[in-house]
């Protein structure tokens, strides 16, 4: 390991030496800047804000939006900054960029209208910290592409980058599988442009929310909600969490791209306008990747190597002023060419296929339809006694949203969604069966956003889901608070209902949560949050009294659907503590503290703490940037965790030696602990600007302090020199002390 790491940063340090000698020339002979452009329109209506004041936060730059709501700022130089919209009847917002001389910076904003109540005018503005989800009272992070990008071990995956937010804790490297506030992984819901996909991840299995990878290029990636709890009425069929990711439009003036080497594998970009059709833009990706590498560093233990492919679509069509047609798309292969995998958390193969059409139509400046058409196809492979079992999930969906304001203090959303299902499982072998089930599954949400005075604000909403194939039918009640006596100070409350479906009905969690957030600066977030789930009508063992509960499961692993009724309960509890330093003044801060929980009771009705209960998480993440000249600059990161260890049930080693496999002792059911979870990794980012185009150099440490993290157990048969059969318990670990460099050119 030392040697690799001697040729890794002599790789870094000559590559690095060689970029800066071949960018410090002269200045005339590079242009270092680039023009930042974008469209204002208000939040409501989407109609274009004429003479809105745009401004680069500590520079004198900026511009005044035209009566198509356009604004263009020319020879910005390189770098990052904080630009901020205004106008007369509207909050202000802001939003951080990164300027490149490979592209030009696209930056749209869209300003609410100011809350006006006899002689009080609201002037709160958003900001980076502001939710997309204007609806989002409580427990929800925003994040953009620069968040995605620039945490380290992020590896540009969502879920990774989540890792970092208050209340989450992932399983690993191995796998990116999160939990949310002590919630099953199967109990968080990926949405895509209003696409819902059960698991758009490479090597995902049936029954698990995670892969290796995600299959979702976050150089796609607009600003995006992440959400925990509570959450709004248009959000269903999950308990836990909401993934609600926004891709970006593409240039729409000029064509662009951009070409990376990285762990993820060798990935290409191009976007610009659409031929004839002013206005209009595409935006396309392509990944292909084989990770050879992390088998000869004895990461992935497999006898072969695992390969995936992956591309990403989105097209935008501006027709006339009132209509816009964006199309999504995403498509994901990947296959290991290996019987019997050591890691029995991922699949031997998977496939992924969602698309969707959204028509949007502005009848008036206080009502805006979308029409959605969506189809989803997730494959799963995985090997089994006598061949491979093949799972394919898929469905399509039309959907109808509305969205009146009636007033400026006043706005109600309101949808209904139709969709036929299909689920089909192959095995394989002479006791193997082939099955299909077919189901339509209906749904209608509305939701009623209301300021009764400028700082108080009422959300109430209804979300109800109804599936044919057994009856089932729910009507879930949401609703949140939130009062802000002056403008640093908001304290919420928020309650909601969510059911999701599960083998036999819906099982329910109830969400209570209470916060407070103090923001001292535009940049600067402070945010308590407590809460408490309590599930009811979880799946536990009919005939047997033990401690089985459906709330465990979301490891991938197989589950006996044989034997289950809906009667078992549970809950999590805790409270999050966030310190958010957003990007300015060239650095940023994200802390966060999380005392976790989670509780169950199965058939035997005895109250025992569950397989996700950590107990508490701690997170640093920072990143400073160096400049090193005019047009180079240096962005240092690292990201520092200890959570308590997870649970596991332990091994009972006589009861396995007299049967010959591997026996739990389920009296003790998640009994035994892991040692805490202590983890560093580290990161550094050379960025050159050419003349159109730019280079960068991106370099990972994970787990600099090669610390041997425990992540799970297994039980091995041998023999003694005498040859006793004796077993012993053995334990695998997260990833050892590893480099990872990547390569981006963009033009």
């Amino acid at each position: 390991m030392s040697r690799l790491f001697l040729k890794f940063f002599f790789a870094i340090i000559s590559i690095s030496i060689l970029a800066v000698n071949g960018f410090s020339q002269p200045d005339s002979a590079f242009s270092r800047s680039e023009t930042v452009r974008g469209i204002v329109v208000n939040a409501g209506s989407h109609l274009p804000i004429f003479h809105a004041r745009i401004s680069i936060q500590n520079t004198k730059r900026g511009a005044i939006s035209s009566v198509t709501g356009e604004y263009r700022i020319i020879d910005v130089p390189v770098g990052h900054y904080i630009v901020k919209a205004s106008a007369n009847g509207y909050s202000p917002a802001t939003q951080e960029i990164l300027v490149s001389s490979a592209h030009q910076t696209v930056l749209n904003f869209e300003l609410s209208e100011t809350v006006v109540h006899g002689d009080t005018i609201t002037v709160n503005g958003s900001n980076a910290l502001e939710a997309i989800n204007r609806v989002a009272a409580v427990s929800v992070t925003p994040f953009s592409i620069q968040d995605v990008n620039r945490y380290a071990a992020a590896f540009q995956d969502p879920s990774r980058m989540a890792e970092n937010f208050a209340g989450v804790f992932g399983k690993g490297t191995s796998n990116n599988y999160i939990v949310v506030r002590g919630g099953s992984p199967i109990e968080l819901l990926w949405r895509l442009d209003g696409i819902d996909i059960p698991d758009p991840n490479h090597l995902g299995k049936n029954g698990s929310s995670g892969g290796l990878i995600s299959a979702i290029n976050t150089e796609m990636l607009g600003n995006s909600d992440f959400l925990t709890g509570a959450f709004p009425a248009e959000y269903g069929t999950r308990m836990s969490a909401v993934f609600d990711l926004h891709t970006r439009d593409g240039n729409n003036e000029k064509v662009e791209g951009a070409a990376e080497l990285s762990f993820n594998g060798m990935e290409a970009l191009a976007e610009g306008p659409v031929p004839l059709s002013d206005g209009s833009s595409f935006l396309v990706s392509y990944r292909h990747s084989t990770l050879s590498f992390l088998r000869q560093l004895k990461i992935l233990d497999y006898t072969d190597l695992p390969n995936f492919d992956d591309a990403m679509m989105k097209l935008h069509f501006k027709l006339g002023e009132h209509d816009l047609v964006n199309g999504t798309g995403l498509w994901g292969n990947a296959y290991i060419n290996d019987q019997y995998s050591a890691n029995s958390e991922l699949g031997q193969g998977s496939g992924i296929l969602a698309g969707g059409l959204d028509w949007q139509h502005i009848f008036s400046e206080r009502l805006i339809s979308h029409f959605r058409i969506n189809y989803v196809d997730n494959r799963y492979d995985e090997t089994i006694a006598g061949g491979t079992e093949k799972v394919d999930i898929f469905y399509t969906t039309a959907k109808e949203e509305l969205t009146y304001t009636p007033s400026i203090s006043q706005s109600f959303e309101g949808g209904i969604e139709a969709q036929k299902g299909t689920f089909t499982i192959n095995q394989p072998g002479d006791l193997g069966f082939n099955s299909t089930q077919n189901s339509n599954f209906y749904m209608a949400y509305v939701n009623w956003n209301w300021h009764i005075i400028p700082t108080c604000v009422l959300n109430t909403g209804l979300y109800s889901q109804f599936i044919t194939y057994d009856s089932g039918s729910s009507i879930e009640p949401r609703a949140s608070f939130s009062w802000s006596p002056v403008e640093e100070h908001t304290f919420a409350i928020a309650f909601g209902v969510h059911r999701q479906p599960e083998p036999l009905e819906f099982t329910q969690a109830l969400h209570y949560v209470a916060g407070y957030t103090f923001k001292p600066s535009p940049d600067i977030l402070l945010k308590v949050e407590g809460y408490e789930k309590d599930y009811s009508h979880v799946p536990v063992h009919a005939l047997v009294k033990d401690s089985y509960s459906f709330l465990n499961e979301g490891f991938a692993e197989r589950i006996d659907y044989g034997d289950l009724v809906s009667t078992g309960t549970g809950k999590t509890y805790g409270a999050e503590f966030t310190l958010l330093k957003h990007y300015s003044s060239g650095y940023y801060i994200t802390a966060t503290a999380s005392y976790v929980r989670q509780e169950f009771a199965g058939s035997d009705g005895i109250t025992h703490f569950g397989s996700f209960d950590n107990r508490y998480i701690l997170n640093l993440v920072t990143g400073y940037d160096i400049p090193l000249s005019s047009s180079s600059l240096l962005t240092l990161s690292e990201k520092f965790t200890i959570a308590g260890g997870g649970t596991y049930t332990p091994i009972d080693v006589q009861r396995s030696l007299e049967a010959g496999t591997e026996i739990l002792d389920s009296a003790h059911a998640f009994g035994a602990r892991n040692p805490p979870y202590v983890r560093l990794d580290l990161n550094a980012e050379f960025h050159f600007n050419w003349n159109g185009s730019s280079f960068t150099i991106y370099a990972s440490v994970l787990n600099a302090l090669n610390i041997k993290n425990v992540v799970d157990h297994f039980f091995r048969f041998s023999y003694d020199s005498s040859g006793n059969l004796i077993g012993t318990i053995n334990e695998d670990y997260d990833v050892p002390i590893i480099p990872i460099i990547g390569l981006k050119y963009e033009f």
